[in-house]
């Protein structure tokens, strides 16, 4: 990566074979996503232990991490189900988002900071 972030702070998934690229975070912006996932529908779906990708080839989603508050949940988007999800070590809970709003979000905000994704539509 080279390049040290504070937290909070955005990764894209793109398991590529380079470094994903990663961007700060505002704390107003974390506040702005987590605004964004609370409009959600709820799948009613929680699971044990912390979410993490597949690790497949391609274009996996968005993961934002805030650990200067440790009662703040990860943020993944996942692409291939369009849900967000809100992790921790503890668990996991799941929200649909078939109107792709957490990933505009993300995808705005890494454009904002000079980062342009060109397999998203």
């Amino acid at each position: 990566m080279g390049e040290e972030f504070v937290d909070p702070f955005a990764t894209i998934y793109l398991y590529s074979g380079r470094p994903n690229p990663v961007w700060p975070l505002s704390p107003e912006q974390w506040g702005d996503l987590n605004k964004i996932i609370q409009t959600l529908p709820s799948s009613d779906n929680e699971k044990e232990g912390p979410y993490q990708f597949s690790g497949g080839l391609g274009y996996s989603g968005f993961y934002a991490h805030f650990s200067i508050i440790s009662s703040y949940p990860d943020v993944y988007y996942v692409v291939a189900n369009q849900q967000a999800v809100l992790s921790n070590p503890g668990g996991h809970r799941i929200f649909n988002d078939k109107q792709k709003l957490v990933e505009k979000w993300f995808i705005d905000s890494a454009e904002k900071h000079g980062i342009h994704i060109p397999l998203v539509d």
